[in-house]
């Protein structure tokens, strides 16, 4: 049995994070047995969740974890050749490096998204901490962001940023049921958490609505939860 170290639940995901929860994707996905151990606070050996401990030693980031699984034979790019497989996963750095940014921008930055999120995202913490480092952590993700460029844009440009990867994610899937064939890989492991958080952003913000007006990426969405979200439902109970 693999323990992966994940932030937990929240906000209607089976994890905060869209890199844990699709981690989680990754190992139902190779068959593998695990379970979660709920973390509060980022660690592993990059400081971050996820990370796993597996028998060749830790694995301490998501994407890391793709190259473990398929060292092992998982069939998580299901009968691709290796043009498939690069467009798959120049997919994930688009999906994980941008769309990523949007989300996190809205959660952290979008006030009326930041009343609902702060006391979800510190609620294992004690009283006393929890009255300051909401704060410093908002500081810091509005720094980060300032640096990585989207918290410079007007909110008309974040969107322009957003609308071309949901193009590009409805030009993959076409008339297909996944970004890449018949069967769920890598790839949606990564796109249908990061697409559905901003489905559940807790506030009426510009994004959420310009995903919301995509009936094909909802239907997406809707999808991915019923086949690719983890069973672990008696570790999320408690964890709730």
């Amino acid at each position: 049995m693999l323990t992966l170290h994940t932030f937990g639940p929240g906000l209607g995901e089976p994890s905060l994070s869209p890199f844990c929860l699709k981690a989680m994707i990754l190992l139902d996905m190779a068959g593998l047995d695990w379970a979660p151990s709920w973390e509060t606070m980022p660690g592993g050996p990059y400081d971050k969740l996820p990370w796993i401990a597996t028998p060749e030693g830790v694995v301490g980031d998501s994407n890391l974890l793709i190259d473990w699984l398929e060292r092992r034979g998982a069939p998580i790019f299901p009968g691709f050749d290796p043009a498939a497989r690069a467009m798959a996963r120049a997919t994930i750095r688009m999906v994980e490096e941008n769309l990523r940014h949007c989300l996190t921008h809205d959660r952290w930055l979008n006030d009326a998204c930041w009343e609902v999120t702060r006391p979800v995202f510190f609620a294992a913490m004690p009283g006393p901490v929890r009255a300051v480092l909401p704060g410093h952590f908002r500081k810091k993700m509005r720094k980060g962001l300032l640096a990585q460029g989207m918290a410079r844009f007007s909110e008309a440009d974040r969107l322009a940023y957003a609308r071309a990867d949901f193009d590009a994610l409805e030009a993959l899937l076409g008339d297909g049921r996944w970004l890449f064939g018949a069967a769920p890989s890598a790839a949606d492991a990564s796109a249908v958490p990061m697409l559905s958080m901003i489905d559940t952003l807790p506030a009426d913000t510009a994004l959420r609505r310009a995903l919301r007006a995509r009936p094909l990426l909802m239907e997406y969405i809707a999808r991915g939860r019923e086949r690719l979200y983890p069973q672990v439902s008696a570790s999320l109970s408690a964890a709730a």
